[in-house]
């Protein structure tokens, strides 16, 4: 079931993305989203019903954010790289994963609620392990390599 929701979630809102071209943004959306990221680089903006999304770098980091009408934040995606993971997350799959080489995460927050998708491999597989905010580990995925 969780995972269900996970896959749902993570296609809706990828799907959103891609509902709508570059618009003018809402200045509510704009002061909040420049006040929030203020190095923000290769930003483009998405209009969706009631909603914008917003596709950037920041950093090392690419971020897709998802902002109501009034400049809320309502969830969000990051991709980087396993060091960027917090301190308790990374000492969790550095544990548990010592035989697993990490290689890209996907966060995803929505509401007060924040998941982890680590990629990872070793010489047989892929790996996707969910982590959350509290560092509990799930194997989501596990795909054998083509010899």
């Amino acid at each position: 079931m969780k995972r269900l929701f996970v896959l749902s979630l993570f296609t809706l809102l990828t799907a959103s993305v891609f509902a709508g071209g570059p618009t003018k943004v809402n200045e509510k959306v704009l002061r909040s989203f420049k006040a929030t990221f203020t190095s923000a680089e290769q930003v483009k903006w998405y209009e969706n019903d009631q909603s914008y999304t917003v596709r950037f770098f920041q950093g090392d980091v690419r971020y897709i954010v998802y902002y109501d009408a009034h400049g809320n934040i309502t969830s969000s995606m990051r991709f980087y790289k396993p060091a960027l993971l917090p301190t308790p997350i990374l000492n969790a799959l550095q544990h548990s994963y010592a035989n697993k080489t990490a290689f890209g995460v996907t966060e995803i927050t929505s509401g007060e609620n924040t998941a982890y998708f680590i990629k990872a491999e070793d010489n047989r597989y892929w790996y996707s392990i969910r982590f959350n905010g509290t560092g509990e580990s799930e194997l989501y995925e596990k795909l054998k390599k083509q010899p």
